[in-house]
């Protein structure tokens, strides 16, 4: 039998497409040791030689497998590890693997050799927990730097910062609701390499994406709760069918809920308005209609022609809220785009190298280093470091 394993075997290993036959190759290859759970998979008894790697493609693909196979053998990867590392150590000089089973592939037939990786001595570290708590009255809270505990007071709410990452609106205990003579309004705004949640006064939570700001009242008094948002935001909305929840998206949509859970991307450089859609209902409303979303859907409106509805690809929406760049069939220029707001960079491009196409998984707590050495390493591309640019190049 031929030792080499085809690279589309790893492929359909990881979408969940190999034969029997095809498992037993794999399994065999990543030393299992666990022969009932191998006959449960493949039913056969494993006398298939062992392969070798032959590119750095097919290793960042078994990385990988490997953590696929060590989850479904409970986590004890021991013995794999050792059989694996013997076998990746010559190509170590050269290939970075990806941790957490992160990788990345193109939609080439080979691979080019591993780019040489930048001089320059330079870490740039992934985003935190940090905004700006803009008040009514105009003064601003850096939230990152203050303590937790009470920060202001707002009519009838207090704010406090419960923990690092949480801002929270709490009504008094000496006062009730009061209808709003006049609606004050405080802003969070998060910068390029920032996240944070807010509970909002009704009970609502929203987590704000890097680059973007939620402007809010600080009591919901009236028939409405309403607020508005540039950039990116997960929201858990807080039900109350007496007062509809209005999300003002850089005043060129809307989107009305009762109760749900939601995701709406809307930056200026972008050339559209995403909304996605988890649990319950939303309306639309946007310049020429309506429209109503169901959960799983998600509407594009780049506001120049009719609105579209398809099936969204939840993972990969909500990558960027559970820690992780998921890209599928993506161009470099739109992953370094999302790269460029977590990581606070400034990307340029030399030679037609933007368009190329790539997908994967990766952490968002990794150094930049480690997302551009897997890019680069996918598609032959080179990189260098500057400071806080970061120019890529054939």
């Amino acid at each position: 039998m031929k030792r080499d394993i085809p690279i589309n075997l790893y492929r359909k290993f990881l979408n969940g497409n190999c034969s029997k036959q095809e498992l037993e190759m794999l399994y065999v290859w990543f030393g299992s040791a666990d022969e009932t759970l191998l006959h449960q998979l493949i039913g056969e008894e494993l006398q298939m030689p062992e392969p070798e790697p032959t590119t750095a493609q097919e290793l960042l693909l078994m990385r990988a497998m490997k953590q696929q196979i060590d989850a479904r053998r409970g986590g004890n990867s021991v013995q794999t590890v050792r059989r694996l590392w013997p076998r990746i150590a010559a190509a170590a000089a050269i290939v970075v693997m990806f941790s957490m089973g992160a990788y990345f592939l193109t939609h080439q037939s080979s691979i080019n050799p591993a780019p040489a990786r930048s001089s320059v001595a330079n870490t740039i570290v992934p985003g935190s927990n940090k905004a700006m708590l803009t008040l009514s009255n105009g003064k601003q809270i850096q939230l990152t730097d203050a303590r937790n505990g009470q920060l202001a007071i707002q009519g009838d709410m207090i704010v406090h910062k419960v923990a690092d990452g949480q801002l929270v609106y709490e009504r008094t205990q000496h006062n009730v609701p009061k209808a709003a003579e006049s609606i004050a309004y405080n802003t969070m705004t998060t910068p390029r390499g920032g996240q944070y949640w807010v509970t909002l006064p009704d009970g609502s939570k929203v987590l704000l994406n890097a680059a973007s700001s939620l402007r809010y009242p600080t009591a919901f008094n009236q028939k409405e709760r309403r607020v508005e948002l540039i950039g990116e935001a997960y929201f858990e909305v807080a039900k109350n069918p007496q007062k509809p929840f209005r999300v003002n998206v850089n005043n060129n949509q809307e989107v009305e809920v009762l109760g749900t859970h939601f995701n709406i991307k809307a930056y200026a450089d972008d050339q559209d308005i995403r909304t996605t859609l988890l649990e319950g209902s939303v309306k639309l409303t946007y310049k020429t209609g309506h429209m109503l979303l169901k959960p799983g859907q998600m509407a594009i409106n780049n506001l120049a022609e009719p609105l579209i509805v398809k099936q969204a690809d939840v993972e990969e929406v909500m990558a960027w809220k559970n820690g992780l760049f998921v890209f599928n069939d993506e161009s470099i220029k739109d992953v370094l785009k999302i790269a460029a707001r977590w990581y606070d960079i400034d990307v340029e491009y030399r030679g037609n190298i933007g368009q190329k196409k790539i997908w994967g998984t990766v952490s968002r707590y990794k150094t930049i280093t480690e997302l551009l050495d897997n890019i680069a390493i996918a598609s032959g591309i080179h990189y260098k470091i500057e400071g806080r640019r970061v120019l890529l190049m054939n």
